[in-house]
């Protein structure tokens, strides 16, 4: 059990699309630690890079009062499995959200010129995609993702590191209690049952009606599932998640 929250935001966003979940934790009495990743948000003119990334991983982990519970959602996902499967001891529990896909170089490599391609588009403004966003979600879940204003220019490097690394290996290193919590929408779970072979100690818990960004899409539900986690109680693998948003 353990009282420390770090949350880590997926690729374009920034601390901000953790709004709902810090308060709601913050209410029952977290201490919840929510970092800007290197080329996001307040640190939008710094470079990503892998080693900058896990660094402020490693900052916000040593910032809390008890080993916590280390949470990622998307990018932050994939970066939470690869920072904990090298850190042994210094967690109580992981839990990486909407990241449960091994992305091939091809694969990677198409995506990240695709959606750098559309940064560069003269249509394809903050205000287009945040309205979007908006349209799928909610304008709340569009202004807590959008928040800290929208990354550009990371994409082709985040997609090149998240396709080097060996994620199942990275799993099967990690020495505590892991949650796969993905909304039921999610096209990034085509290889959920991978993920939770290769786990130790995993469990997979699913948000129904939920889409990628589930922290958005069902912010009360995955704050419970937060919850539930930090305090070590087990949901049972493949149960859904409903009601309550």
């Amino acid at each position: 059990m353990t009282s420390s929250i770090v949350l880590i935001h997926a690729v374009r966003s920034s601390r901000t699309m953790w709004k709902g979940q810090t308060r709601r934790l913050r209410e029952h009495g977290f201490q919840v630690i929510a970092p800007d990743l290197p080329g996001h948000g307040r640190r939008r003119g710094e470079e990503f890079t892998l080693q900058s990334a896990l660094a402020t991983i490693e900052q916000a982990v040593s910032d809390c009062e008890q080993p916590p519970l280390l949470v990622g959602l998307s990018l932050g996902g994939y970066l939470t499995l690869h920072w904990a499967s090298r850190n042994p001891g210094r967690l109580e529990a992981v839990l990486a959200a909407d990241c449960t896909i091994v992305p091939g170089p091809a694969m990677a490599r198409l995506y990240g010129l695709w959606i750098t391609m559309k940064d560069w588009l003269p249509g394809d403004s903050d205000t287009r995609v945040a309205r979007a966003f908006a349209k799928r979600h909610s304008r709340k879940a569009s202004r807590r993702y959008y928040g800290g204003g929208r990354a550009h220019g990371v994409v082709g490097t985040v997609v090149r590191t998240i396709s080097s690394l060996d994620l199942l290996a990275d799993i099967a290193m990690i020495d505590v209690p892991l949650t796969f919590l993905n909304g039921e929408h999610d096209p990034f779970r085509r290889h959920e049952a991978l993920f939770l072979e290769a786990a130790r100690d995993g469990e997979l818990v699913i948000l129904d009606d939920a889409g990628h960004i589930a922290n958005l899409s069902r912010p009360k539900r995955f704050t419970k599932v937060l919850r539930r986690a930090a305090a070590g109680a087990e949901m049972g693998t493949g149960v859904e998640v409903g009601n309550g948003d």
